[in-house]
């Protein structure tokens, strides 16, 4: 259970750091839409979120 805790903390991680840059190649501009770009780094914190609660649900424990 802590692996998928882990595994949502990461992936929420990557998506809150590479949001800008993603939306930067896929728009035509230098400067992504704001509103897009809140509401992908809104989600990613919610994985994170999730993943933290998971892990800390199950005390952390490694193979737990």
């Amino acid at each position: 259970m802590t692996t998928i805790g882990w595994i949502l903390v990461i992936i929420g991680a990557l998506v809150n750091f590479l949001a800008k840059p993603v939306l930067n190649k896929i728009s035509n501009n230098n400067d992504p839409e704001q509103k897009l770009l809140y509401i992908v780094k809104i989600l990613g914190l919610c994985v994170v979120i999730v993943g933290a609660v998971i892990i800390f649900m199950v005390g952390g424990k490694i193979n737990g």
